[in-house]
C-alpha cells in the first residue's frame, strides 16, 4: 500500500502544518484514525515515525505552495520540490551521475529522487547512495512541480490532491 496525499497550502498555514495535515488525511482515510492518536518521534538520523506502530510508515515533503505526506505498509521516503533555477555547482557536487540532463526540470527531477532515497533509508541527501534495494516514482502531474517516492518495491500509488 502506498498513498500519496498532496495538499496546497491555505493563506496563512505554514508548509510543515500543510504536510501534516495531509498525513492527518491520509490516516484518517486510510485506518480511520487521527495523527493525533499517535506518538511522533524521530530516529537520530531524524527520520520520523511513530512510536510503537511498525505496521504504519511516512514521509513528509513540501515546496513552494505544495506539502506531501506519503502513507505505506512499508519505508517510505517522498520529496516535492518546485521546478526553478539550480546553481550548477550544487548540481553538479549533488547529482553527479544521476541527472538526466542539464534543464531545470531534470536537474530538479534527480534532486527529488536523490532526496526521496535518502528519506527511505533515513541516511539523507548526503547519504543517499542507492545501495538498498528500492524502487522510486516520479511524478510531474502538478504544474510547476516534481514529486518522487521511494518505496522498497514496486507499487501504484494512490494519489489523492486536495
Amino acid at each position: 500500500m502506498l498513498k500519496l496525499y498532496i495538499a496546497k497550502l491555505y493563506p496563512s498555514e505554514t508548509p510543515h502544518d500543510a504536510a501534516m495535515r495531509a498525513l492527518d488525511m491520509a490516516l484518517s482515510d486510510t485506518y480511520g484514525k487521527r495523527l493525533s492518536d499517535f506518538q511522533l518521534k524521530k530516529t537520530q538520523s531524524g527520520k520520523p515515525f511513530f512510536a510503537g506502530c511498525d505496521n504504519i510508515k511516512f514521509n513528509i515533503s513540501h515546496s513552494g505552495d505544495y506539502s506531501v505526506a506519503a502513507l505505506s505498509d512499508s519505508d517510505v521516503g517522498v520529496d516535492i520540490e518546485r521546478i526553478r533555477p539550480v546553481n550548477p555547482r550544487i548540481a553538479d557536487r549533488f547529482l553527479r551521475g544521476i541527472a538526466t540532463g542539464t534543464s531545470y526540470d531534470k536537474i530538479i527531477e534527480a534532486w527529488c529522487k536523490k532526496e526521496s532515497y535518502g528519506k527511505f533509508t533515513g541516511a539523507g541527501l548526503l547519504g543517499a547512495d542507492f545501495s538498498l534495494p528500492h524502487h522510486i516514482q516520479v511524478f510531474d502531474f502538478v504544474p510547476g512541480y516534481k514529486i518522487a517516492v521511494c518505496s522498497v518495491k514496486k507499487q501504484t500509488a494512490e494519489i489523492i490532491l486536495f
